[in-house]
């Protein structure tokens, strides 16, 4: 497969930074271009490259994958790639999940995607131990109900089959290593150190799941976990997912917590609503130093970025327990490890919200 050229200054002038999501995203008062627009764009630029027809045309890379788009649908329809006569199965459920790759924000993982863009991609079983726990992000990041496969190194296989899916893929990452996106590394460390997860990089579920290892083939699939809350047994770590904003529309009237940052190392967070302090999983929260479990809080402003695409959480880090108030739900304040950089904490609501 060849391999696409990256532009050297990728375009992404109509976007802007969504606090608790690090990923550019589209103004509100930008407009939209239909998928005819781009196409017709796609034809007047003549290239084939993601990142040159961005910075040919000033369209940003939300243009392309807003609502179900894909720069290999743009492609064909505008007669630069050829159409095959017969659609290869899967790869269309594929390539709209590609949109689901663009908060990526830090190389090591971009260059762990990458690799399985390749025709030689290493098989999964060949893999190290951390190199898997990549492999199976991406795994579960194209099929959070795993896709009809049993095993991973089945279902990564099954990528040699989908030359488009892996051509996108590969632009669409090569784009955001060289669009200015990626944060400076800070892994987890610790007893976290073999968890593949940054420190105030953006993750999507499916990712989140899978570093954990909590997703499994046969067990826990992303696509059907909805809950705020995560304990993981293995690594004896309590994950909490929190959406700050919660709207009537996505959230019961019972399940609007009410979590916000204290400062940048202090957070307020209200748990379960059958969590009592003398409950096993209260004690637990209370007492998870002294007995040696672990709490790390991911935080997202909102539940979307736009219809149908969701926000990203940032993984904040890991927290300790300091005091909480009331019962059921329990009101914790956490003390992060690592400060609130500026970029999220700026925009982020400081006080209790109202009722």
């Amino acid at each position: 497969m060849t391999q696409p050229n990256s532009a050297d200054t990728p375009h992404s002038a109509d976007t802007t930074t969504t606090a608790a999501c690090p990923t550019p995203v589209p103004s509100p008062s930008a407009p939209r271009p239909t998928v005819n627009t781009l196409v017709t764009a796609a034809k007047k630029a003549g290239t084939r490259d993601l990142s040159e027809f961005l910075t040919a045309t000033g369209h940003s890379i939300d243009d392309v994958y807003r609502g179900t788009g894909t720069w290999t649908t743009i492609l064909r329809r505008a007669e630069l790639a050829p159409t095959p006569a017969e659609l290869v199965a899967g790869e269309a459920e594929l390539l709209k999940r590609m949109r689901a790759f663009l908060h990526v924000d830090d190389a090591e993982r971009a260059a762990e995607y990458r690799q399985f863009t390749h025709d030689d991609a290493r098989s999964y079983d060949d893999l190290s131990e951390f190199e898997q726990g990549y492999a199976r992000m991406l795994f579960f990041n194209l099929w959070d109900k795993a896709g009809g496969h049993s095993t991973y190194s089945e279902g990564l296989a099954s990528l040699r089959s989908q030359p488009a899916v892996r051509a996108e893929l590969a632009q669409l990452l090569d784009h955001l290593v060289d669009s200015g996106r990626m944060r400076d590394a800070q892994p987890l460390e610790g007893p976290h150190v073999h968890i593949p997860l940054h420190v105030h990089h953006a993750y999507n579920r499916s990712e989140i799941l899978a570093a954990m290892g909590v997703a499994r083939l046969g067990g826990q699939l992303p696509g059907f976990f909805a809950q705020g809350v995560l304990w993981d047994a293995a690594n004896r770590t309590d994950s909490l997912l929190i959406t700050l904003t919660k709207n009537a529309s996505d959230f019961a009237e019972s399940v609007r917590y009410k979590d916000y940052p204290v400062s940048r190392t202090r957070f307020h967070w209200e748990s379960q609503n059958a969590t009592a302090p003398e409950s096993a999983t209260g004690q637990r929260y209370q007492n998870h130093a002294k007995e040696g479990s672990h709490v790390l809080l991911f935080l997202r402003k909102a539940k979307d970025v736009s219809p149908g695409r969701a926000m990203p959480w940032v993984l904040l880090g890991p927290a300790t327990y300091e005091k909480h108030t009331g019962s059921k739900p329990m009101g914790i304040t956490w003390k992060l490890h690592h400060p609130m950089p500026d970029w999220l904490y700026a925009h982020l609501p400081h006080t209790t919200p109202t009722p």
